[in-house]
């Protein structure tokens, strides 16, 4: 093994955090109180008087404010994603804590950490934005779908996975975010990216094959201008409220408010 000389380090760290994001102008009295904060230059108490809130968040992501028809596509966009739904792993996870009496300042922390992964999740937001900015130059008829062997529960079909952000969601295709797509799409601001998505799947002979919610997030998002990393924030942002909401609606319930699972509905593989 490498030995290690730990009294030697070639990094050098910064004398202080520095941010392009947030000014703030010390108190004449208290260097620690803030006489004057701005966000990219604009004044914050200007944006509190003058904008609004989809404006600010797209501000701080992206250093500049949106314009009238990105504000749209934006703010219609953290419309759609302000709820996953009650079926979500995230919600339910919410709600299971709150009826536990979880402190409340514990239940965002733990249904985001849910909402994280690969699977109607953050994760596939990342990877959703990642393809979409790879293969939108490419004919969407030259993809072909994946199909897994193992089914999602005993009673569905198999998953098919044409990309990250495009298949089937527990077997057959998501209608109801294809509402919302044709909601965007009609939108002045829907650019090439959400266009070239919906290209993509209208390509497929397979009519199981549609928008996820994690793909049409990030095709408005590269629309929009943000990165990758930045999508998957912005989606966990966007779906905290809806999260929050059950959770507080289920805080002062017993327990017993959600299902109890009996022994013989866990499944134990070794």
């Amino acid at each position: 093994m490498k030995n290690v000389n730990e009294a030697r380090r070639d990094e050098h760290f910064a004398e202080q955090i520095s941010t392009a994001i947030w000014h703030e102008k010390p108190s004449d009295d208290n260097p620690f109180i803030s006489r004057e904060s701005r966000c990219h230059g604009y004044e914050h108490l200007a944006l509190m008087q003058q904008k609004s809130f989809a404006e600010v968040i797209f501000l701080l992501f992206r250093a500049e404010l949106p314009t009238q028809d990105e504000h749209t596509l934006f703010n219609e966009l953290l419309i759609a994603l302000i709820h996953p739904g009650p079926r979500h792993n995230a919600t339910r996870a919410a709600m299971n804590a709150a009826v536990s009496k979880t402190h409340s300042s514990h239940i965002l922390p733990l249904a985001l950490q849910v909402l994280g992964g690969q699977w109607q999740g953050s994760e596939e937001v990342f990877l959703a934005a990642k393809f979409l900015l790879k293969s939108q130059g490419q004919a969407p008829e030259d993809f072909t779908i994946d199909t897994p062997a193992e089914l999602t529960t005993d009673n569905t079909k198999p998953e098919l996975q044409l990309a990250p952000g495009f298949g089937s969601l527990y077997g057959t295709r998501d209608t109801y975010t294809h509402q919302l797509a044709d909601r965007l799409l009609a939108l002045p601001q829907a650019g090439k990216t959400l266009q070239w998505g919906q290209q993509l799947i209208t390509a497929q002979a397979n009519e199981r094959i549609g928008w996820r919610i994690s793909g049409l997030t990030a095709a408005c998002l590269i629309d929009l201008g943000f990165s990758p990393y930045q999508a998957e924030l912005i989606f966990q942002i966007a779906s905290a409220p809806g999260i929050a909401a059950q959770a507080a609606e289920k805080a002062d319930q017993p327990i017993t408010a959600m299902p109890f699972l009996n022994d013989k509905d866990y499944a134990i593989k070794t």
